[in-house]
């Protein structure tokens, strides 16, 4: 088992017991679990330009969508807040202060998201807070609004690196999920995003090859003036050096405790940022294989309040799959393996893979597999991957989804 903190490892051995999985159905992979659907397409919109006139082209494609997105998600806040929704995204927005940074390091976006308001038909306050998924989360310190669970492998001999997610989210949000292929200009590489419709990104990846996906860390000190990740990613996006890339990720301040694992080229890299700073994770020295949950295990910018959760702990469960399939020296490590793992359901109240309607507020959105190869390819799932089969998109086909 590859080298992990101690207290982590006392969780495995003391709390969480194994853990054997005790409370474990058999993992549900395509060896061992039922037939796949066949694989469905999400929502897909060409974009490009500069940032409004993107904006403007998303907001038209997918105005139903967004709208229907807007009112399911405002429907949640009016249940989880007993409050009126525009009086809770009022509040947000008066409380936090992201937009001198948005305006700071990524203003192109800044207009991306007035041309998404405009072209959808909703209010600009409305479309900003609605990119702000984790810092919403955090500004009412949401712990389990997140279960997302990250891989990323550097290249091995003739096989790419490629990084993975399964991407957690909220049950309401099911049916928006959407990729965005925006074309390349003078100053920006073409990319492809994975997101809920009227999102600015969840994560994705560049023709360089970059690729991003990310994770929440909410015990990590946030910051109300900081940048949101759904910009964090995209300004991560538009960078094709790792100088470039990494430095970006480094000199900006975070608005919200985030996990990134980082994709370059043939090379992997996993940071815990907060507000204070940003550290890198590494099970093994070189970086690869990286995997990562929902809690630190580097960076040590807690919040007062944090101690480590431990018996029966989503995230810890999960990491403990992900160990346990992934981080034994002679573990396969190819992209069959990563899927069968994004698949799990080792435990059965915490898997990596979790189904809509199981229990709680999440399921698996969506699970991406990123692979940055000299073609690069974005895989992805409608919902969770042991129920349907990945669709893959492509730069050289124009970023139009390859027939399943």
């Amino acid at each position: 088992m590859l080298a992990i903190p101690f207290l982590i490892r006392l969780a495995l051995t003391v709390v969480v017991a194994v853990p054997s999985f005790s409370e474990a159905a058999q993992p549900d992979s395509p060896e061992t679990g039922p037939a796949l659907l066949p694989a469905r397409n999400p929502h897909f919109v060409e974009l490009s330009g500069t940032g409004y006139k993107r904006g403007l082209q998303y907001g038209k494609a997918l105005k139903t969508e967004i709208a229907d997105a807007v009112q399911r998600w405002k429907d949640d806040l009016r249940a989880s807040r007993k409050q009126d929704p525009d009086t809770v995204i009022a509040a947000f927005l008066r409380e936090t202060n992201f937009l001198p940074a948005i305006r700071k390091w990524t203003p192109d976006l800044l207009e991306e998201v007035r041309g998404i308001a405009e072209g959808a038909g909703q209010p600009f306050d409305t479309m900003l807070a609605f990119q702000c998924v984790d810092e919403i989360w955090v500004y009412f310190d949401d712990l389990d609004a997140h279960h997302c669970s990250g891989v990323g492998v550097a290249r091995r001999g003739s096989s790419p690196a490629f990084v993975s997610q399964n991407l957690d989210l909220e049950s309401f949000r099911n049916g928006s999920q959407t990729v965005l292929h925006i074309r390349p200009t003078a100053t920006t590489p073409e990319q492809l995003i994975f997101t809920v419709a009227g999102l600015i990104a969840a994560n994705g990846m560049n023709r360089a090859p970059v690729a991003v996906a990310v994770n929440t860390l909410m015990q990590l000190r946030a910051s109300r003036d900081g940048l949101p990740v759904a910009f964090v990613i995209r300004g991560l996006l538009v960078r094709t050096s790792e100088r470039e890339v990494l430095g970006f990720l480094k000199d900006v301040k975070h608005a919200s405790g985030q996990n990134y694992i980082v994709g370059i080229g043939d090379r992997v890299f996993d940071f815990e940022a907060s507000a204070n700073g940003v550290v890198r994770y590494q099970l093994v020295p070189g970086g690869s294989p990286v995997f990562h949950t929902n809690h630190p295990l580097a960076n040590k910018d807690l919040k007062s309040w944090y101690t480590l959760r431990l018996a029966g702990d989503s995230s810890v469960v999960r990491f403990a799959s992900l160990d346990l399939r992934l981080g034994q020296k002679e573990s396969d490590l190819s992209e069959r393996a990563v899927k069968t793992t994004l698949r799990s359901r080792d435990s059965a109240l915490n898997p990596v893979c979790r189904s809509l309607g199981q229990g709680g507020a999440g399921f698996t959105f969506g699970s991406v597999v990123m692979t940055l190869s000299k073609h690069p390819t974005m895989q992805v799932t409608v919902g969770p991957p042991d129920a349907s089969e990945y669709v893959s998109y492509s730069f050289d086909t124009g970023g139009i989804a390859s027939p399943p």
